[in-house]
């Protein structure tokens, strides 16, 4: 038997901004969580730097205070640990706004918080976020003091003002989220960048460079950002960064209902001012939310923030929520280098989560070992397109259509139940009891058998079921539920499976595009493989799926009304597409690409004239 759920097989599994992510990080929480809980006016602490004082060997947390709901922020508090990070003292505010300085409007002060601090030659020299009061402007400032627990003193002047810059790529205006690094002959900040007021819906990282820490900064200049024609998962956001060697690691996290995907860029530090100089270091399995009250919402507003330490560890601040929507900050930790270990969690703290093997089963028996917060659902016979629930945008759940088309064996509180789920979504009990009921975080152990048109369900050694099923096959996997936590200790399995071809939706090519207004308007109707897709008149409109594998092939209708787009991809043109045609036609093979090597691609489409019309991708896993 193979075990799954060795982190060998990772790359066999479905990792996905939205979807979910079969996580086998080796993260592990700290004695002591929460350091820190939020309360009013300020019950959202998040934004948090982790920082060692290179002096005293002291660790520093530095906290952003906002209220429930974001706005207005506030201040930047500082902790203090004299003992490694066993115990916690609270140094009060260290950096506040000012009514009279460029945060304030006169009356009242803005935000000042969001802080990354980096020692040298003396000073403790800083970069923070801040905006108005009202959020009608804001953006990125520098600080500095003599002491890691301040006073800081601010410059009179910001590094950047939202006011003051033109809108990039038409959408980017407001720079947040800010990190320094210290360079051989100059300094570095990576930021975020979004549209204007920080309202959302894209978001990008950014570079300044300057001759000193204080500026003055040039930039912003994009590295990574959903209009290019370079793999990037959406909906991502960076934030923070943390220097190993000749290299600056770059960590983002989904902005999906679920934050628990994580993805890691690198760049040599000296070139890290240069898009191309950027790399996917580790894409999924980064990070696993854990079911304990204050990590109820999961990591939650940003990814996680640190350094690693002289006994290379990898030392991580991070923020959740408990359930009754209060922040708390936290503390994890594991070896740098070993970054996996044995089975993975599939978190799902605020919203339905799903990994799927990208391999086809027809005949096979398997054992999962699983703890839950909720129910254990196992999937086989999975067959369903993937993708998120909307085209743009943070929040999103998969796609109902992502969690069809499979059978489904659930054990709960009440009993067990096996289910068919159709390609439209609806269920139809195949066969239920009473007895056994799920464990919970104690471990039960599921069996399916799948051979000759026959299914065997067992839990614990025990057969509960067996009987004729229609002959299928489909890839194997887990969904788990809203609000709860899924560890998958041990999946054995009788067979690899065959290699197979998964469907991206629409919506995962508008969202992969960093799409914004009405340019992609929804149409349903049967010439889209799957009901629906997304049309386009502008010229330079752009669908882009990124994904991880080989080959691909685009599908979509063609009709009078619809006209021709160029295809590029991994950012080199390939030739054009022509949708037009005499008549209508349902989706059709329109474009094929498969020789690609194994790795991360983008395949872009941007509309040249006439409409587009935005329908699938079929892709090649490995």
């Amino acid at each position: 038997m193979i075990d799954l759920a060795s982190p060998q097989y990772r790359s066999l599994w479905l990792s996905h901004p939205v979807l979910g992510d079969a996580s086998y990080d080796a993260f592990e929480r700290v004695p002591g969580n929460p350091i820190f809980r939020g309360a009013p006016p300020y019950e959202w602490p998040v934004n948090g730097a982790l920082f060692q004082d290179p002096r005293s060997g002291y660790l520093y947390a530095y906290i952003s205070e906002y209220p429930r709901g974001y706005w207005p922020a506030g201040p930047c508090r500082a902790l203090r640990s004299r003992d490694g990070g066993v115990s916690w003292e609270d140094l009060g505010l260290v950096l506040s706004g000012s009514p009279e300085v460029f945060d304030g409007d006169g009356r009242q002060a803005g935000a000042a918080l969001d802080v990354s601090v980096v020692y040298d030659g003396g000073l403790y020299h800083m970069v923070y976020g801040w905006a108005k009061p009202d959020n009608s402007d804001g953006g990125i400032a520098y600080a500095w003091a003599e002491r890691p627990e301040g006073p800081f003193v601010r410059a009179l002047e910001p590094i950047h003002a939202e006011s003051r810059q033109p809108l990039l790529l038409g959408v980017y205006k407001r720079v947040y989220a800010c990190s320094l690094v210290k360079r051989e002959r100059d300094w570095l900040i990576l930021a975020d960048m979004s549209t204007p007021r920080n309202a959302g819906g894209t978001w990008a990282v950014v570079a300044f460079t300057a001759p000193q820490a204080s500026g003055p900064y040039d930039g912003p200049h994009l590295l990574l950002y959903p209009q290019s024609r370079t793999f990037l998962p959406c909906p991502v956001e960076a934030y923070g960064n943390y220097v190993d060697g000749e290299y600056v690691y770059l960590p983002a996290t989904s902005v999906a209902a679920n934050r628990s995907f994580q993805i890691i860029f690198r760049a040599k530090v000296e070139e890290a001012h240069r898009p191309e100089a950027w790399e996917v270091y580790q894409y999924g399995s980064v990070w696993h939310d854990e079911p304990v009250e204050h990590e109820a919402k999961g990591i939650w507003g940003q990814t996680f923030c640190g350094f690693v330490d002289g006994s290379r560890r990898l030392r991580m601040l991070f923020p959740s929520k408990d359930s009754h929507d209060v922040g708390t900050i936290n503390l994890a930790s594991r070896p740098l280098d070993r970054p996996y270990r044995q089975g993975f969690v599939l978190s799902a703290p605020n919203g339905p989560s799903m990994t799927i093997v990208q391999r086809n089963f027809s005949e096979f028996s398997l054992e999962a070992h699983l703890r839950s917060s909720g129910t254990k659902r196992i999937i086989c016979n999975h067959n369903a397109p993937l993708g998120p629930d909307r085209p743009v945008g943070a929040e999103g759940h998969p796609h109902p259509l992502s969690l069809a088309d499979c059978t489904e064996f659930a054990l709960h509180a009440q009993g067990w139940a096996l289910t068919r789920i159709s390609e439209e979504g609806a269920r139809q009990t195949l066969a239920e009891g009473g007895s056994p009921r799920c464990a919970g975080l104690d471990v039960d152990v599921l069996c399916i058998a799948q051979k000759a048109g026959e299914l065997a369900l067992s839990v614990n050694g025990r057969e509960i079921w067996r009987g004729p099923v229609a002959p299928t096959s489909g890839s194997i996997g887990f969904v788990a539920d809203a609000g709860t936590i899924l560890q998958v200790e041990h999946l054995l399995i009788s067979t690899l499976g065959a290699p197979c071809s998964k469907w991206l939706l629409p919506t995962e090519a508008i969202m992969g595009s960093g799409s914004l207004g009405e340019v992609w308007v929804r149409q349903e109707g049967a010439c889209f493989r799957y009901g629906f897709g997304f049309l386009a008149a502008q010229v330079g409109a752009t669908a882009k799926w990124n994904y991880r594998g080989r080959g691909f092939r685009l599908w979509g209708p063609r009709g009078p009304t619809l006209g021709v787009g160029s295809l590029y991809v991994d950012g080199q043109y390939v030739g054009d597409v022509l949708q037009h045609g005499e008549a209508d036609e349902r989706s059709r093979l329109l474009f094929e690409a498969l020789d690609l090597p194994l790795g991360f691609h983008a395949v872009s489409w941007v509309c040249e004239k006439g409409k587009l019309g935005c329908d699938s991708l079929e892709f090649f896993p490995d």
